[in-house]
């Protein structure tokens, strides 16, 4: 996929920038600026990146 993805001339309209590694990294991205762009992409969709909340929260009692 990591050529496909560097092919694409237009990331905005066809979204690669989507494409996150394991655990929700950003992994790599082939656009100039790289992974720095590749996150200010997604946080300008809103999007949270990391590794997901825990599926059970400890109530203290």
């Amino acid at each position: 996929t990591g050529a496909a993805l560097g092919a694409n001339p237009v990331p905005l309209v066809i979204p690669c920038h989507r494409i996150l590694a394991a655990g929700g990294k950003i992994g790599g991205f082939s656009a100039p600026g790289g992974s720095v762009t590749k996150e200010k992409m997604l946080a300008m969709e809103g999007v949270r990146v990391g590794p997901p909340p825990p599926a059970q929260v400890s109530f203290g009692f």
